[in-house]
């Protein structure tokens, strides 16, 4: 069962919501519960006991597979934390993010050697995806939704620890509870370890304070209805699918705005429904989208659009690469060519962490190219003026960068690419 994905979700939702509330209200709700109703939430949504035989069986193997990845990653969080100091530090922490990405460069490589034929299916053929727009290949042999965003957890509580951010061995509850926080486990935000053990830590809340919660989080949830369910539905239904199958740049174009802006809805409305249910655990969620189209430039969009993933690479790619390539003077010392190479292998590998299908990539270098694009026009603009500023220019920046934005999430669309 897909986390927000229909109504029947949010019918079995209720009553774990009924029971935060009333924890919440008589002050109860604290570590214990958070984690107890997260595992109970879990369990039910990859279980997925309501469906029929096939689904029940894809699904038991998926939350054996979570299960078994939230024991496996624990365990490899703590054993770094209680390893440092005893073996040298750069290697054991090299090795600890290598495993912790293991699971997901698998997960990744598996269904594109199942293409190309390299390898055979765990299951045998006429096997239905487990859900739409998820291709069974992906859980065959080791898997399960939301994978990709837990394993960006696991390796920012690897990195806090390494970098001092966390002190000592962090406590299995609240690993436990930070990977397998429902409602962000399936398609995030992506939550920062110390700032998740942080709220962890002003619980419980207020009675006053966990109303204000309620008011907050039945506001997002009732935004994520608007947006899913209404806006990027009808978009879906009345634009994406007639433009799906026509030919032609008119409709090629037409297809691209539509995609943007069901992306947009679609996605932004998950981040709502996880917002808002997380407001319920009396847990603050970290916000995706801030009126990215609104955006000026490239730099602005990537500071608006699915923030949680892009400061997420910012401080844990990027930054460690241009902090690298000054210490070992990889380019001379010059930090300009440093930035360029920076911001290029940090959004290629934005898209990979997307999907190995070539759409995915181009369009992953594609987001690095305009960021470059941007930083070498304004060095050129501060050293020759050739564009004033002001509110013409701040116009016609947000029309350029939503257009070339949405030519981007064409690419991701896989359209170009004989997909659709």
């Amino acid at each position: 069962m897909i986390p927000y994905a229909d109504f029947g979700y949010f019918l079995l939702l209720l009553y774990p919501l009924l029971a935060l509330v009333v924890l919440g209200l008589l002050g109860w709700l604290r570590r214990p519960s958070v984690l107890a109703l997260s595992l109970g939430i879990a369990a039910f949504q990859y279980a997925n006991p309501l469906g029929d035989a096939q689904a029940v069986a894809a699904g038991m193997r998926q939350l054996v597979f979570f299960a078994a990845y939230v024991v496996a990653s624990v365990t490899l969080v703590r054993g770094y934390a209680a390893l440092r100091g005893r073996c040298p530090e750069q290697p054991l922490f090299y090795a600890a993010v290598t495993l912790a990405l293991v699971p997901l460069v698998w997960a990744r490589l598996y269904p594109a050697a199942v293409a190309h034929g390299l390898v055979g299916r765990a299951v045998g053929p006429g096997k239905a995806p487990l859900a739409p727009g998820v291709p069974s290949g992906l859980f065959d042999a080791f898997g399960f939704l939301g994978i990709s965003y837990m394993t960006l957890r696991v390796v920012d509580a690897i990195i806090v620890l390494h970098d001092g951010v966390v002190k000592g061995t962090p406590r299995v509850a609240d690993l436990a509870s930070y990977l397998a926080f429902a409602p962000t486990i399936s398609a995030g935000p992506i939550d920062r370890f110390h700032r998740f053990t942080r709220a962890l830590d002003a619980l419980p809340r207020r009675r006053a304070d966990y109303l204000r919660d309620l008011e907050a989080g039945v506001h997002r949830i009732a935004q994520g209805f608007l947006y899913k369910f209404i806006v990027a539905y009808s978009i879906y239904r009345h634009a994406l699918v007639p433009l799906a199958g026509r030919p032609g740049l008119l409709a090629g174009t037409a297809y691209m705005y539509a995609f943007s802006l069901y992306l947009f809805f679609d996605f932004a409305g998950y981040s709502a429904f996880a917002v808002g249910v997380g407001r319920f655990f009396g847990m603050p969620v970290p916000e995706n989208f801030r009126a990215p189209f609104a955006s000026r430039n490239f730099r602005e969009m990537w500071d608006r659009w699915h923030i949680s993933l892009s400061w997420w690479l910012r401080d844990h790619v990027y930054m460690r690469f241009m902090l690298s390539a000054a210490r070992r003077r990889w380019f001379g010392g010059d930090r300009r060519r440093a930035h360029a190479v920076g911001l290029l292998l940090t959004m290629a590998l934005m898209g990979c962490w997307h999907g190995l299908e070539p759409q995915y990539l181009v369009y992953g270098l594609y987001q690095g190219v305009m960021l470059v694009g941007y930083d070498v026009v304004g060095r050129w603009n501060r050293q020759y003026g050739w564009i004033a500023e002001g509110a013409f220019t701040d116009v016609a920046g947000t029309i350029l960068t939503a257009n070339l934005f949405c030519f981007g999430l064409l690419i991701f669309s896989g359209r170009l690419f004989g997909g659709h």
